[in-house]
């Protein structure tokens, strides 16, 4: 075919692919409408205002050599056009207002059974009631006999709750006071020798319980292996019976405020299984992988899930939409909650079912769009937008491009980022840039996931594991453990808090001299004067006389 003919009928076909195209984008202001009237062949001029505008090309169509006919780059929808992306200046607002925030109960504690200052045994107690500690103690007795029956060589007594309570005291004195072998805390001729462990366990009896210890029934794992490779397969059965306990207490004795975050929690491990994962960006890279919703505000873990691999979910929208689905229970939570996430999760598709539930999302995204992208040549503070009815995507120019979107927010109100900048002069200085909301409120609210794995990590009870499923034990005392401490600081801090705050301030006046708050007062003169270490108005104000 002739070039100058393939070439007539390429612009041909674009000069009417062009207006369809066009109808499918965003209305355009009136100066914008005339700029797209332009033939296509020429370059747009956008002034400063609309910098952040891109618009179609032909670049958009491909043909593909030896047919001589032009076919889409791809099968996705066509690109957005320039209407969509805006600045700041230009006003936002919410199609609708947020739903009222209606949870199933009051959130906060819900542990009324207990007295009004529940020890922190007490509080773990709830999560390891003793009606499960039961079926830990009969399970493990019954793969002790197993063992035996094996041929393995171990004395072994019976355990009680009791005796398992004991072994879990152990492992808690264990994450505080570390020793780099188990058998240096029963060593008794060092100076270095502590004294504690011997006079709860012998350390034969605590190594038989680790090496013993079983959750699930022995004869129904050897039943459920029989399964592997069918759908009746239960991967998480030999963890099943604690596992489906914990997550049922944490939801009840508990109840998250408005702003909750799902994130991943590696539990680290480098055994060679199935389950095991690599995340990239987390301290601990590899491991078994959680999926994990905490309360924004503290850091209680309210609900958690295990992911055992592949996985069969039944939407067919991907195991991102159904793990927040699923932890995301309106029976359990109610409706008006606000939920963070990263990119791992966030997609419009998962945002707008969220929306039918009367849940309200925000999180990053990931967009390899180029003609979304801010340019080089934009400063710091940049902020581009666009609306999908209750959808809002954001970027915003930082040291890279943070890409936003939310339910929950309006563009910008106001908000300011503080950054140190060098200037021209070589001088490092603080410059506020302009923040968008989503961006701030994403801040704030999403590090609950990390504020819990902070928690956990100071005094972990993890250590070397032959089994899986006995790692993961040791990480459920560790939830059952951080849950118990923000509990007990529910129950206890704020009155404690709120008593002390009114003795310190009530009834300060502004000093005289200073005119700061002061507790005190001259005796004579009747006059409120600072007595501090690095502020003392009383000696300054005597001495320099009333009058000054």
């Amino acid at each position: 075919i002739d070039h100058r003919l393939y070439t007539t009928f390429y612009d041909a076909l674009w000069h009417i692919m062009s207006p369809l195209y066009r109808s499918c984008s965003t209305p355009l202001s009136s100066s914008s409408q005339q700029q797209a009237s332009k033939s296509v062949s020429e370059p747009e001029q956008t002034n400063e205002g609309d910098r952040c505008h891109v618009t179609l090309s032909k670049s958009s169509f491909t043909c593909k050599q030896g047919r001589g006919r032009p076919t889409a780059a791809s099968h996705q929808a066509p690109r957005l056009s320039a209407a969509g992306w805006q600045t700041e200046q230009q006003p936002d607002a919410l199609p609708e207002p947020l739903p009222g925030f209606c949870p199933a109960r009051t959130p906060g504690v819900q542990v009324f059974w207990l007295s009004d200052e529940p020890s922190p045994s007490e509080l773990f107690k709830t999560f390891f009631d003793e009606k499960s500690v039961r079926i830990i103690c009969k399970n493990t007795n019954k793969q002790a006999k197993k063992n035996i029956d094996k041929g393995k060589k171990f004395k072994w007594r019976d355990i009680s709750h009791i005796d398992f309570f004991k072994f879990v005291g152990l492992l808690f004195y264990m994450a505080v006071l570390k020793l780099p072998q188990v058998q240096q805390y029963w060593r008794q001729s060092s100076f270095f020798s502590v004294l504690s462990p011997a006079l709860v366990m012998s350390r034969n009896t605590f190594q038989v319980i680790s090496w013993n210890l079983h959750m699930s029934n022995p004869d129904e794992d050897t039943e459920n292996d029989k399964k592997k490779g069918t759908p009746e397969y239960d991967p998480l059965h030999r963890l099943r019976p604690l596992y489906d306990h914990l997550r049922n207490a944490c939801k009840a004795f508990y109840h998250p405020r408005q702003n909750v975050s799902i994130d991943e929690r590696m539990v680290t491990t480098k055994a060679k299984i199935g389950m095991r994962q690599c995340i990239k960006n987390k301290p601990n890279k590899y491991g078994l992988k959680l999926f994990v919703m905490v309360d924004s505000s503290n850091g209680y873990t309210s609900d958690f899930s295990v992911y055992t691999g592949r996985y069969h979910n039944s939407s067919g929208h991907g195991l991102a939409f159904d793990t927040v689905i699923g932890l995301m229970n309106q029976k359990y939570l109610g409706s008006g909650y606000h939920l963070y996430c990263d990119n791992y999760y966030t997609s419009p598709k998962l945002f707008m079912e969220l929306c039918s539930l009367k849940v309200h999302a925000c999180g990053t995204y990931r967009d390899n769009r180029r003609e979304s992208r801010t340019k080089k040549k934009d400063s710091r503070g940049t902020i581009r937008w666009m609306r999908n009815g209750p959808l809002l995507f954001v970027k915003w120019m930082d040291t890279t491009q943070v890409s936003m979107c939310s339910t929950i927010h309006t563009v910008y109100s106001g908000e300011i980022a503080k950054r140190h900048v060098k200037g021209k002069d070589g001088q490092w200085k603080i410059q506020n840039i302009p923040m968008p909301t989503p961006v701030a409120e994403y801040n704030k609210y999403m590090g609950g996931v990390d504020l819990s794995d902070q928690l956990i990590q100071y005094f972990s009870v993890h250590h070397k594991t032959m089994r899986w499923y006995r790692l993961l034990f040791q990480h459920f005392i560790d939830i059952a453990a951080a849950n118990s401490y923000i509990l007990h600081k529910e129950l206890n801090t704020p009155s404690k808090y709120a008593e002390k705050s009114k003795k310190a301030t009530d009834g300060r006046l502004s000093c005289v001299h200073c005119k700061k708050k002061t507790a005190w007062k001259c005796r004579n003169c009747g006059v409120s004067l600072c007595v501090i270490l690095d502020r003392n108005c009383f000696a300054d104000w005597h001495d320099a006389g009333p009058s000054a």
